[in-house]
């Protein structure tokens, strides 16, 4: 398939993105393969051997303060943030995308009661907002996951919204309403298709956001709990032997890094093909208008 073009440019996957691309690959096999690739069993301890470093008695990237290979935990690790992340991202993303379409079609009383509940959701602290509903929901992945996609769901909406309501003012939109088109067919085949683009782009971004909020909630003892392998769950019991055993938390919080700026380079490398993409449409239809013009 080629790449659209614009006087002086060419619009292609650059570093930045193969970098996060990788990043991202990378992290999901660990968490896919962690019962293959594990040396140990992420659970069993060895009190003889505790806080050894990276390298010593057969641990690769040394043990906690139980003795546990944190290889093993690390890869086991992988697996909570990686699910809570995509399934929060999942349902908020939908959330918010039907949510968007229906104000920026309908209008009116409903546009103005979502965007309301938008703003008065965005305005609240989300970790609060989480706090309140892991107080009473209780702790479970299904309530964390819950809550992750309650705080992310208003900005889908916004973009939607917006997009929706340029594209409702286009002809073939207005077309279509003037034919008696079914409202669903509408939103299906005519404005769907023209905010898939963002949602996917805007989903890819939030994924990081999800991941870390993940990690900060079971750093807080709002999470996964002891002795299940989870990264922020690592990075707390680590922080206390930072000066003495360092690799306990900082190999979890690399783990983190990696999936949040591979996250971050992959949206942020769709994003700049968007609106290449834009550009470069922008550019024909004017080369087109100036020969039309001219001829």
């Amino acid at each position: 398939m080629s790449h659209p073009r614009i006087p002086g440019r060419r619009f292609r996957p650059g570093a930045a993105g193969a970098t996060g691309a990788v990043l991202l690959a990378l992290v999901v096999l660990m968490a896919l393969l962690a019962p293959v690739l594990a040396p140990h069993d992420p659970l069993a301890q060895d009190l003889a051997h505790t806080d050894a470093a990276p390298g010593v008695h057969g641990h690769p990237l040394g043990t906690d303060q139980l003795g546990r290979d944190l290889l093993s935990r690390l890869l086991y690790g992988a697996r909570t943030p990686l699910l809570v992340g995509v399934l929060a991202v999942v349902c908020g993303g939908l959330a918010g995308t039907l949510l968007g379409l229906l104000s920026g079609f309908a209008r009116g009383w409903p546009d103005q009661v979502l965007s309301r509940l938008a703003d008065v959701q965005l305005a609240l602290p989300s970790v609060l907002l989480a706090l309140l509903v892991l107080t009473f929901g209780g702790q479970s992945t299904a309530v964390l996951v819950l809550v992750i996609a309650l705080t992310g769901w208003p900005a889908y909406f916004r973009l939607v919204r917006s997009r929706v309501l340029a594209l409702r003012t286009m002809a073939y939109v207005e077309a279509s309403l003037t034919q008696g088109v079914a409202t669903w067919r509408v939103l299906r085949y005519d404005l769907l298709p023209g905010v898939r683009g963002l949602v996917a782009v805007t989903a890819t971004l939030d994924l990081s956001r999800a991941v870390l909020m993940e990690a900060g909630l079971t750093y807080l003892g709002l999470g996964a709990q002891a002795p299940a392998p989870d990264w922020g769950l690592m990075v707390a019991e680590g922080q206390g032997q930072l000066l003495g055993a360092w690799w306990i938390a900082v190999t979890p919080g690399l783990g983190l890094v990696a999936l949040v700026i591979g996250a971050n380079l992959l949206g942020e490398r769709l994003a700049g093909r968007g609106e290449g993409r834009r550009a470069a449409r922008s550019t024909v239809k004017k080369t087109v208008t100036a020969r039309s013009t001219t001829a």
